[in-house]
C-alpha cells in the first residue's frame, strides 16, 4: 500500500513537472503583434515602438504575464492609444488590440485648451484654439481646471453632463456633433421656484442658434432628443406668433436664425419626467 502511494505521488509530481516545463517552453512568449481596430491618423508611432513601450517579458509563460501592467505602460507612453485588450494566441503570441481615442472636447483653461476624449483623458495641449466643423467641440467649464495636467492625464472635473453620450444615443455620430456644435458652456442658475441652483449646458451652434439645456441631471437624453427635433423643424415656425415680454412677435426667418431654444422639464411632481421647449428671441 505504501509503495502504491509513493508511485502515485511520483507520477503526480512528474506530470506537474512536465506541465510546468511545457508552460515555460512550448508556451513561452515569443512574439507580440499589434492590431488596430479603428483608423488611427493621430497615432504616428510604429507597431514596433508600441510593443517596445509595453516592455513585454519575452520567454516567460503566456499563462503568467501581467497584462494589466503592459496595458498601462502602453497607454501611458501614447495618449491617443486605447488598448481594448491583449489577446493570447496559443501557443506563444500576444496580440494587442488597439483603438484610437477620439478628440471630442477642447477644454478651455487659463493658458490654452486640453484636447480630450469622452473620458477627459488629455490627448494633447494647445496654446490657442479655433473651433471649426472638423475639430473637437470647445468646452467652457464653470471654473477652469486649477491643476496643471500633461498629456495622458485625466482631468478631475467632478460632475459633467454627458452631452456627447446623449447625442450618440440619439443617433448623432461624433462627426455630426462636431459639425453642429461650436461650443458648450457649463454653468449653474438659481431656480426661484425650487430655491436651488440647477446645472445648465449652453450649446452655441454653427448655424447661429443657441440651445440652453436646463437641469442637465434630469432626463438629459430626452432633452437632447427634443432639442434635435425642435432644431430640425425650427423654420416651420416662420409666421407663428410668439409671446414675449415686449408683446407678440410674428416669427421671421431672421428671428429663428439667431434665437435661443430653451429645453427644460416641468416642475410639477407628476410631470417631472416630461420635457418642453421655449423659443427665446435674442
Amino acid at each position: 500500500m505504501k509503495k502504491k502511494v509513493i508511485v502515485s505521488t511520483s507520477v503526480f509530481v512528474l506530470i506537474v513537472g512536465l506541465i510546468i516545463l511545457l508552460s515555460f517552453t512550448a508556451f513561452s512568449l515569443k512574439g507580440v503583434e499589434v492590431d488596430f481596430r479603428t483608423s488611427h491618423p493621430n497615432i504616428a508611432v510604429t507597431d514596433e515602438e508600441i510593443v517596445e513601450s509595453g516592455d513585454f517579458a519575452k520567454g516567460g509563460s503566456v499563462f503568467f504575464h501581467g497584462k494589466k501592467e503592459y496595458i498601462e505602460k502602453i497607454e501611458n507612453s501614447h495618449p491617443y492609444i486605447n488598448v481594448i485588450n491583449i489577446e493570447t494566441v496559443f501557443p506563444s503570441k500576444f496580440v494587442v488590440h488597439i483603438a484610437e481615442r477620439q478628440e471630442i472636447y477642447a477644454v478651455a483653461f487659463d493658458e490654452g485648451v486640453y484636447i480630450c476624449d469622452e473620458e477627459f483623458r488629455v490627448l494633447k495641449i494647445e496654446s490657442s484654439y479655433l473651433s471649426t466643423q472638423s475639430n473637437a467641440m470647445l468646452l467652457y467649464l464653470q471654473e477652469n481646471p486649477q491643476a496643471t495636467y500633461k498629456e495622458g492625464d485625466y482631468l478631475e472635473l467632478g460632475y459633467m453632463p454627458e452631452i456627447y453620450q446623449a447625442l450618440f444615443e440619439c443617433n448623432r455620430t461624433l462627426g455630426e456633433q462636431i459639425e453642429l456644435i461650436e461650443s458648450i458652456t457649463l454653468s449653474s442658475e438659481f431656480n426661484n421656484a425650487l430655491q436651488k441652483n440647477e446645472n445648465v449646458a449652453t450649446l452655441k451652434l454653427f448655424s447661429g442658434q443657441t440651445i440652453k439645456i436646463v437641469n442637465t441631471k434630469n432626463n438629459l437624453v430626452k432633452k437632447v432628443k427634443l432639442m434635435l427635433d425642435v432644431f430640425s423643424q425650427l423654420f416651420n415656425y416662420i409666421g407663428k406668433t410668439l409671446s414675449t415680454e415686449q408683446g407678440e412677435v410674428i416669427l421671421t426667418d431672421q428671428h429663428l436664425k439667431i434665437c435661443t431654444i430653451v429645453i427644460n422639464n416641468y416642475l410639477h411632481p407628476d410631470k417631472i419626467n416630461d420635457v418642453y421647449f421655449d423659443i427665446k428671441l435674442n
